[in-house]
């Protein structure tokens, strides 16, 4: 399926006493560059995480966010404050004065949220969200994904257009051109055969083989968007290039005006669906 790299995806799930929170959001990227932020720096289930994105991504720069909070955080407090309570009881008998600020306190309850993703049943709750995390983004990649492809095919239209347009505009200009060459042969002296003498310079501006390969460009681009694959950011953008040079070879080689404006036009729509691949997984 055809689908943009940027996209973004929000979940939480609360379960039991802790609510969980799973962002991930994408970008543009040759690449897959996956950058987790999970202020637990659990190893293993970062571990677990880029699995998962790279199993189901195949490009794109991938940020996560991993969040866990306590949805009660004074019954957590609480608990640390009896455990604190018990180890002043032990000190009291040697008159020790402890005081514990709020930042401490801070600081035990990041410890106890290191402790519960230990847990397996923690750990499966974060997964399956990531897991619903990532269908949400690719859905919603697939979505942008049919918008920009629409955009392409106009543009592929506008392109076709204006080759069709190249074949009709260059007869009426060669026959112009070979009416003009014979017109001043005439002038300069009497030729047996004409239309023989002035061929090679008809043939010199002849731009045919160059609509050809524009029209097989073409055609191959409507084949690999009808398949409605992956992977076709950089085919498309290897094609433009291709249609690019053929509109180059097409301004160079005609001497109308009226050709070379529609070479213009076509190498500004390539630049459009570049920018536009550019965006395409």
């Amino acid at each position: 399926m055809i689908k943009s790299m940027t996209g973004y995806s929000n979940k939480t799930l609360n379960f039991q006493n802790i609510s969980i929170l799973i962002q991930i959001k994408s970008e543009n990227s040759k690449n897959i560059d996956i950058y987790l932020i999970d202020e637990s720096n659990n190893l293993s289930l970062g571990e677990d995480i880029r699995r998962k994105i790279e199993a189901a991504l195949n490009r794109g720069k991938i940020k996560v966010i991993l969040e866990i909070e306590f949805i009660d955080s004074y019954k957590h407090i609480e608990k640390i404050k009896n455990q604190i309570n018990k180890y002043l009881k032990i000190i009291d008998s040697d008159k020790i004065n402890m005081n514990i600020s709020y930042s401490e306190i801070n600081e035990l309850l990041n410890i106890e949220k290191i402790k519960i993703l230990k847990r397996k049943d923690i750990r499966g709750k974060i997964i399956g969200l990531l897991n619903e995390c990532i269908v949400d983004l690719i859905q919603k990649q697939e979505d942008e994904g049919k918008v920009i492809i629409r955009s392409v095919n106009s543009k592929i239209t506008k392109i076709e257009s204006i080759k069709n347009n190249f074949r009709r505009k260059f007869r009426l200009y060669s026959k112009k051109l070979e009416k003009k060459y014979i017109k001043e042969i005439s002038q300069i002296g009497e030729f047996s055969n004409q239309k023989k003498d002035i061929s090679p310079m008809i043939e010199k501006i002849d731009i045919e083989e160059e609509i050809v390969r524009l029209e097989s460009h073409l055609n191959a681009i409507k084949k690999i968007i009808k398949k409605n694959k992956g992977n076709i950011g950089l085919t498309l953008d290897f094609y433009m290039q291709e249609i690019n040079r053929e509109a180059n070879t097409l301004s160079s080689k005609s001497k109308d005006p009226k050709l070379s404006e529609d070479s213009i036009k076509i190498k500004s729509l390539v630049n459009q669906i570049r920018e536009l691949s550019a965006n395409l997984a």
